[in-house]
């Protein structure tokens, strides 16, 4: 039963750590990767949200080979 509760844990802070993420990226970290979205929407930013907290790994790992 506590490796179930240290999975949830982990999983609660992978998905925190994303919310992190998605914020900072949908602000100013996707500019970078795309340059379409420089002059995009909010309507579009807020579309990237869901994903950018589950993918922040991989969109991490874009961002820092990118630059």
């Amino acid at each position: 039963m506590i490796l179930v509760a240290a999975f949830v844990y982990m999983f609660y802070l992978y998905l925190l750590i994303g919310f992190v993420f998605a914020i900072w990226f949908t602000l100013s970290g996707v500019n970078t990767l795309d340059k379409g979205m420089e002059h995009a929407s909010w309507g579009v930013r807020l579309l990237l949200i869901p994903g950018s907290i589950l993918l922040w790994a991989v969109l991490w790992t874009k961002y820092i080979n990118h630059k």
